[in-house]
């Protein structure tokens, strides 16, 4: 299992959320201009776009780091994933020897069976 993610921390959320409120100032300004200062529509649609991606970057990327830190604190794997191989299991017992001093020649001893192999 992969270690948790911690959860990025409020100011941090609060900094990028900013970004998203200046997105929408943006395109609030930008559509009820009106009269002699009113910008052409290419520069409203350019605009528009322009604030949409400060919208999605905004708001987007904190609510996807709150998601992905509230996923990890619930620990939702799914059941069939296989479990990571760590280590080495004994041949006589099936014991995983995972952490047991190897000797150079790769002598290791099952700290369950007692049991000597060679793990070449």
């Amino acid at each position: 299992m992969s270690p948790p993610n911690p959860r990025p921390p409020l100011f941090a959320l609060l900094f990028m959320s900013m970004f998203g409120v200046i997105g929408i100032i943006v395109l609030i300004s930008l559509w009820t201009a009106s009269g002699f200062g009113a910008p052409p529509l290419f520069f409203k649609l350019f605009g528009s776009c322009i604030a949409l991606c400060f919208i999605f970057f905004g708001f987007g990327l904190p609510l996807s780091l709150l998601k992905k830190g509230s996923a990890s604190k619930t620990g939702s794997t799914s059941p069939s994933a296989p479990r990571p191989i760590k280590g080495y299991d004994c041949p006589n017992c099936g014991a995983n020897v995972e952490g047991a001093d190897v000797s150079p020649s790769g002598d290791i001893k099952c700290s369950y069976c007692n049991q000597w192999w060679n793990i070449h």
